[in-house]
């Protein structure tokens, strides 16, 4: 069984049997997920499996909706096609009991969040690294000075995450055009 798993039914152990103040606040999370989630307490007693589906926009957050499902459950989630269209819908499915259930929308609901703002400093990198931006005589650069703490930090982790990118010009590719 996963941590998270074992971590929702030690909240419901502590908000059975806990003391005074641990007791209440125990059961007030507990109550707060379990309603969030719509799950009820023989659902989390339960090792009772049920698919579980969870949609995604873009290809990348399949992957990562993937990732997350297979940590949680040591399986593949499977994809759906649509009875009407046989094309892929933007869900994916796996059997689950409640609390992986749990375990993976919450993951998902961080990591995605996260993983958006890796691929923002990601884009800043790559943009910079491969000069796509107007020449100064277009545009007038913002200063360091400028830039809120939040910001220079972004832009330390874009220069370093640059100094791993290759660099790809237009003249590069059409060399490498030309010796096909």
């Amino acid at each position: 069984m996963s941590n998270k798993a074992e971590l929702l039914k030690k909240i419901k152990a502590l908000a059975d049997r806990g003391v005074d103040g641990e007791r209440e606040s125990a059961q007030t999370l507990l109550a707060r997920l379990m309603e969030q989630y719509g799950i009820s307490e023989t659902d989390l007693e339960e090792e009772r499996r049920e698919t579980a589906w969870f949609r995604y926009s873009q290809e990348t957050e399949r992957r990562l909706l993937n990732q997350i499902i297979y940590m949680v459950t040591g399986r593949s989630g499977f994809g759906c096609v649509g009875s009407y269209s046989g094309r892929k819908r933007k869900e994916t499915g796996v059997n689950c009991t409640a609390a992986e259930r749990l375990e993976i929308e919450a993951n998902y609901k961080l990591f995605k969040v996260a993983m958006e703002a890796e691929l923002e400093i990601f884009y800043t990198a790559f943009s910079s690294k491969n000069h796509l931006f107007p020449s100064e005589d277009k545009v007038k650069p913002k200063s360091i000075k400028d830039l809120t703490p939040e910001e220079r930090e972004k832009v330390l982790k874009a220069g370093l995450m640059m100094e791993g990118m290759e660099r790809h010009t237009l003249r590069k590719a059409i060399a490498a055009g030309e010796t096909e």
